[in-house]
């Protein structure tokens, strides 16, 4: 989609140069599911930027659900001969004949509408779909698995001053809130538990090397016309010449990442992590309240920002959590720092969705 836009291609370029070790996926096979989403599209562009610039010699198999809308996305590769297409739901048994050396798992419907509307549908990839690749990895040996969960994980802040409080240091890979389990919104958080929970039992039990990342608000220009977000709807307005619409008060807190930075972290987990373990991906720097993203997205856009009243459905569609600012000390040991704030990542991903 965006794979020859030069400021695309710059992000491409960062976000290797912010991959801690990239070299040590040269020459290696990697098998993507959600690989025509958000992240998945910018990984695979990503690793066809580098054997195209680095002659690095990956072999990327790109699982996904809608063959034609991946045929549209990936044009630029198609008929390349690392690349491969796997037109498949995850929860199905998989088609991949072939070992890979990394299994990266990013499947799945990540927002409100999709919570609301089918949340059965949003927890089978993480529940059904994560076993599935478990047993590949540990049928095949020597290949590591990366699960691809959230923050929403944490749920909502109880007694716990230093996630919400005014030190704000965020959510430890070890803090742990209230999921209300009986309502259908927490569909998302409960599956995503459920799955990095699988991944620590296959490598207890069965020796799996798996590593489990934890990602805060994702945004970036090749976000799905799927997703509902507000991030995405603010973006939305601007492209299509109107005022940013804010339909709450937009005082939730938020660790915002950009998909270069979310992409470089996940793979620096994916080469450094350690098996049996999990890792927030967020950038200090890149905090936020929503009302906050939408005004820089308003000014960036050269629009104002407004307020509106939410309908019944959105109103079932916000979130429950007042704060979701992830701390990512633990990445940072790996070596990993992020390069965009909230500014500089609106910049860039308006600057790639209108050039």
């Amino acid at each position: 989609m965006y794979y020859k836009n030069s400021s695309y291609r710059k992000d491409l370029e960062e976000a290797i140069q912010g991959t801690i070790d990239f070299e040590a996926l040269y020459g290696k096979i990697l098998f993507i599911t959600g690989a025509s989403g958000l992240i998945g599209s910018f990984l695979v562009d990503m690793l066809f930027y580098a054997n195209e610039t680095r002659s690095a010699g990956i072999q990327v198999y790109a699982l996904v659900r809608d063959r034609e809308y991946a045929e549209r996305r990936y044009r630029s590769f198609l008929d390349h001969p690392d690349f491969h297409l796997i037109v498949q739901d995850v929860c199905e048994p998989l088609l991949l004949k072939e070992r890979a050396d990394y299994v990266i798992h990013a499947a799945g419907d990540g927002y409100p509408k999709a919570f609301r509307e089918r949340p059965v549908e949003t927890m089978l990839p993480a529940l059904t779909g994560t076993w599935r690749l478990l047993e590949y990895v540990k049928k095949e040996r020597n290949s590591r698995f990366l699960y691809v969960s959230s923050g929403e994980i944490y749920g909502e802040a109880v007694g716990k001053e230093g996630a919400v409080g005014e030190e704000m240091r965020g959510f430890t890979e070890t803090d742990s809130g209230y999921v209300d389990t009986m309502r259908s919104r927490s569909c998302y958080p409960s599956a995503k538990r459920a799955a990095e929970t699988l991944c620590a039992a296959y490598h207890s039990e069965y020796g799996v090397d798996a590593v489990v990342i934890r990602l805060s608000h994702v945004y970036g220009p090749n976000v799905s016309q799927r997703d509902n977000r507000a991030s995405a709807q603010f973006f939305g307005n601007v492209l299509e010449g109107r005022d940013v619409i804010l339909k709450s008060r937009g005082e939730q807190i938020r660790s915002y990442t950009y998909v270069a930075d979310c992409v470089s972290a996940m793979l620096t987990v994916l080469i450094r992590g350690k098996a049996g373990e999990a890792y927030n991906v967020s950038n200090p720097d890149a905090r936020s309240s929503i009302a906050g993203f939408a005004r820089m997205i308003a000014e960036c856009g050269g629009r104002k920002c407004l307020f509106a009243v939410p309908n019944e459905e959105e109103r079932q569609e916000n979130t429950p959590i007042p704060c979701a600012v992830l701390n990512p000390e633990k990445l940072q040991q790996l070596g990993w720092q992020g390069a965009y704030d909230v500014s500089r990542g609106i910049r860039h991903t308006l600057r790639v969705m209108t050039s």
